[in-house]
């Protein structure tokens, strides 16, 4: 079981919805926990705010473990999105934007809770939404196993996302794996957004598809043929690479050790 954290350079690449399908199509137990400092949008998106027994928010949970470290706290503020089965999961993201400074101090330890359910019974998926202000959560981040930039491939995207990868290294180092996925079609090829932001890797991409992607962004009705959709059909095939990319950087790590 791992983190992993998916982050935009800005420009709406739909950071929360390709998180959403991603949990969905995962294949396995899964939480996406809404760490965007700018609000969380499932409750009153995806699930149009018809929702009972929420406990709480991001920020509800960050206080409570601040009283009570137990990693057990967690699960009283996660909520179930399919009902009985309780395969995939949410904590819910703060409600109003300026409560982000009040977890400024917080990350740490929502960051060591998560870390402990993920070497437990979960897989994680961490929506932190756009990075590069002061608000990031670096030591979220920092966390990760994986971290993943979503971006479209375009020249604007790439300048972008060029200041926030170089801030996300000085913050991180080299401990923590990035790679890119592409969302929607632009004027470059993945070969050519990999080589002008240093050579990472395009591990996925995620096919322009508004109607499947209003599903998960604002709640819309689903057709039957949702879990075929190209969106869900390209959230598969990334949950997958995801899970692979880190399995082969883990296990690169292993044998370099036994050497």
């Amino acid at each position: 079981m791992a983190i992993y954290t998916l982050m935009s350079p800005g420009g709406s690449p739909g950071v929360t919805t390709t998180a959403l399908a991603v949990t969905y199509a995962w294949g396995g137990r899964t939480l996406l926990a809404e760490c965007d400092p700018k609000g969380g949008s499932v409750v009153q998106g995806f699930l149009t705010g018809q929702i009972e027994g929420v406990p709480g928010d991001l920020l509800d949970f960050a206080l409570a473990i601040a009283h009570d470290p137990d990693p057990g706290v967690l699960w009283k503020y996660v909520v179930s999105l399919d009902q009985d089965v309780l395969e995939w999961l949410l904590l819910p993201g703060i409600r109003d934007p300026r409560h982000a400074l009040q977890l400024d101090s917080a990350w740490e330890s929502v960051a060591n809770v998560l870390k402990t359910a993920a070497n437990g019974v979960v897989d994680v998926v961490l929506d932190v939404g756009q990075i590069g202000g002061p608000d990031t959560p670096m030591r979220l981040i920092a966390a990760s196993d994986l971290v993943l930039m979503l971006l479209r491939p375009s020249l604007r995207q790439v300048a972008d996302a060029r200041p926030r990868l170089d801030a996300l290294g000085r913050h991180v180092g080299t401990k923590v794996p990035v790679a890119l996925c592409l969302i929607g079609e632009g004027d470059y090829t993945a070969k050519q957004i990999s080589e002008a932001l240093y050579g990472l890797p395009v591990v996925g991409t995620i096919p322009h598809d508004p109607k499947s992607a209003a599903v998960l962004s604002d709640g819309k009705q689903a057709r039957p043929s949702f879990s075929r959709a190209p969106l869900m059909r390209g959230a598969a095939y990334l949950a997958l690479a995801m899970r692979s990319h880190l399995g082969t950087l883990q296990g690169a790590t292993d044998k370099a050790v036994s050497r």
